[in-house]
């Protein structure tokens, strides 16, 4: 990180409140701009002090801009001034800060560059999508299995299932694994985890959809740790271009693992004013959890028209709107759980298929839907120099 200012006080100042800062950890370096314009061009955040005169400062920022490609511009104003920032943005500026600085705010911001910059070093690998509620019986597994079927048969992209709901065993009622393919292996495993240890714990469902499961037996899902999730779920998302994972109804250091490694976590509710109180601790607990980037996606599942308790009622309880809301379609849910994917291809465009193609198209508003996907065992050799 890179401070510039005028004056050696401002200077000193803001690297003094930058100090107070422990997440993320600084590496800084401060200067004046006519001093500064090499040392800018290695800064990942670049912060202009406007503590001098205001064109030159503004015409470092453009030059800055260009020195320092690739960094982040922050713009260190003193007074709270519309007509300023709106100079200073067209100047260059990525974000503005007042003086002085409040740790609590600088912390954030600057998390959310770590955060943008670890997301664009990932580009190219697949995106992880964790489902979770606090409330059972809401349909998570179901959700799961009917997003991963759209996922790969309307857009055809290479989808995996893992199964973190490790008691309930929910997605294998879907998916039926058979034999001893469950992620307990991996949790034995005294070395890093590599590819081929991850294939052989992969179940592959005759839909095309791969499932890592959950233990065949209860007691197991005691040996499953946040390390083995987080192995898991780094490694898997070089092999597939989506993975889902059914966080199910109980709040641990696996579910937790399994956000913090996620592009989106959505909630799922049903159509009742506990549920939107559920929710609530939910979001609050996700808040104090402080996962950077990252803020949950409410879902409504199983709406019923004619309930007196409607969408509008719930995100008035929730203070904030759905992201979106699963009309109940019995018919195509028990198809999808009696026949798997042969009861999913052949409900037709009936709502739950609709409303779900549609829940996902926007999820993965920016990622590819489209274009040519490469084949496991074209991953596979990819993936193991970096698993091995």
């Amino acid at each position: 990180m890179s401070v510039v200012g005028w004056q050696e006080s401002s200077r000193a100042g803001v690297v003094a409140a930058l100090g107070l800062i422990s997440d993320p950890p600084l590496k800084i370096a401060s200067g004046a701009p006519e001093t500064f314009n090499a040392k800018a061009g290695a800064a990942e955040v670049l912060m202009v002090i406007f503590d001098g005169p205001e064109n030159a400062l503004l015409g470092y920022l453009k030059g800055g801009a260009g020195a320092a490609a690739g960094a982040t511009l922050f713009a260190l104003l003193a007074e709270r001034s519309p007509a300023l920032m709106r100079r200073v943005f067209r100047a260059g500026a990525d974000e503005v800060l007042f003086l002085p600085l409040e740790p609590g705010d600088t912390a954030r911001a600057l998390l959310k560059v770590a955060e943008a910059r670890r997301r664009r070093e990932r580009e190219g690998s697949g995106s992880v999508f964790s489902l979770a509620s606090i409330v059972g019986g809401v349909g998570v597994s179901t959700l799961c299995v009917a997003a991963a079927f759209v996922l790969n048969y309307d857009f055809g992209k290479r989808v995996a299932l893992v199964d973190l709901d490790l008691q309930e065993g929910g997605l294998g009622v879907f998916l039926a694994p058979q034999g001893d393919r469950t992620i307990l292996p991996l949790a034995r495993l005294d070395k890093k985890l590599n590819s081929i240890e991850l294939e052989a714990a992969l179940t592959k469902h005759a839909s095309g959809v791969y499932l890592l499961a959950a233990p065949q037996r209860i007691e197991d899902s005691e040996m499953i740790s946040d390390l083995t999730v987080a192995a898991v779920l780094d490694l898997m998302r070089q092999l597939f271009d989506f993975v889902l994972v059914d966080c199910g109804g109980h709040i641990d250091e696996n579910a937790v693992t399994a956000w913090e490694r996620s592009d989106e976590v959505i909630y799922v509710m049903d159509q009742s004013l506990g549920a939107a109180r559920s929710a609530a601790r939910f979001l609050e607990l996700f808040a104090r959890l402080g996962i950077s980037g990252l803020e949950p996606r409410c879902v409504l599942n199983r709406v019923e028209a004619r309930q007196p308790i409607d969408e509008a009622r719930l995100e008035a309880a929730l203070g904030r709107p759905l992201f979106g809301a699963i009309p109940l379609d019995r018919r195509t849910a028990e198809r999808l759980q009696l026949y798997q994917h042969a009861g999913w291809e052949s409900a037709g465009h009936g709502p739950l298929k609709r409303s779900v193609t549609d829940l996902v198209r926007r999820l993965a508003a920016g990622e590819s839907l489209n274009g040519q996907r490469r084949g496991l065992i074209t991953r596979l050799f990819g993936a193991m120099g970096a698993g091995a």
